[in-house]
């Protein structure tokens, strides 16, 4: 019986994740409202709606601290990569893109402070999960490269948040023992996700900064190869850097199932 309710507890928290974000959306719009940008038809939408889901996510990973073994280190990873997020969305500036815009500038933008920043929490946040300085700097390089590489997706409406459900989905299938607090981010987007795809939010730097950076997280806890790691790490650079020359949106409408996953829900 205590198992049982052991797992019912959480589902329960989770699905209420889902149910808070979806209701938080018409509650932050009026706080946001002036927070606008254009989106890709030219319209003047509400941006950092990310909130939506990032806060109740956050508050559920706190109240499972004592019950879920990395659930801090889930919640510490959104507040964090939500606070970057939230001021490259304030002040940045949009004529700056790439690292190349970002840091070869004589002053330091929103956007170079977002990625050094990431870097840095992340190197703090996985120091207790390292065993050395190779694996130090390997996880932290999966989380903030993640997390830069949500951000370089959330171009069109869902598509970021899309992304993360799709690749969070065979870490739960692999790792669900480790997982928990993923799998309530998981529900959190789910909730939040029908107000981007019809275009009435988005979810700006302040959301699709986090989710890269959970994802990231998860792949640290739930991959124990290193050597996997590393490949990942090398993998996520490569992609990174191939944003510099070519366009993912270009990219995507050219291939048949891409541009399908992507049109999926609006």
């Amino acid at each position: 019986m205590a198992v049982l309710q052991e797992g019912v507890a959480p589902l329960i928290l989770w699905i209420l994740c889902g149910f808070l974000s979806y209701g938080a959306v018409p509650g932050l719009l009026p706080i946001l409202r002036q927070q606008r940008k254009t989106n890709y038809l030219g319209e003047e939408i509400p941006t950092s709606l990310g909130y939506a889901f990032v806060i109740p996510a956050a508050l559920v990973m706190v109240a499972r601290s004592n019950g879920e073994e990395y659930a801090l280190f889930f919640a510490l990873t959104l507040i964090f990569f939500t606070l970057f997020g939230a001021i490259d969305d304030m002040y940045g500036d949009v004529s700056s893109k790439g690292f190349r815009g970002h840091l070869r500038g004589p002053h330091l933008s929103t956007g170079a402070l977002k990625a050094w920043g990431g870097v840095a929490a992340a190197l703090a946040i996985t120091w207790p999960l390292s065993s050395n300085w190779l694996e130090l700097i390997t996880n932290g390089l999966v989380i903030s490269l993640l997390a830069n590489l949500l951000n370089l997706l959330d171009l069109r409406p869902g598509r970021a948040g899309k992304a993360f459900l799709l690749l969070a989905l065979p870490l739960f299938l692999l790792k669900p023992q480790v997982l928990g607090p993923l799998f309530g981010l998981f529900w959190a987007v789910g909730g939040y996700l029908p107000w981007d795809l019809k275009r009435v939010v988005m979810m700006g730097d302040v959301g699709s900064n986090p989710l890269g950076a959970a994802l990231g997280l998860g792949c640290v806890i739930g991959f124990s190869s290193l050597g996997f790691r590393i490949v990942l790490a090398l993998i996520l650079l490569a992609l990174n850097m191939l944003s510099e020359r070519f366009s993912f949106s270009r990219i995507i409408e050219s291939n048949r199932f891409f541009r399908f996953l992507d049109q999926l829900g609006r």
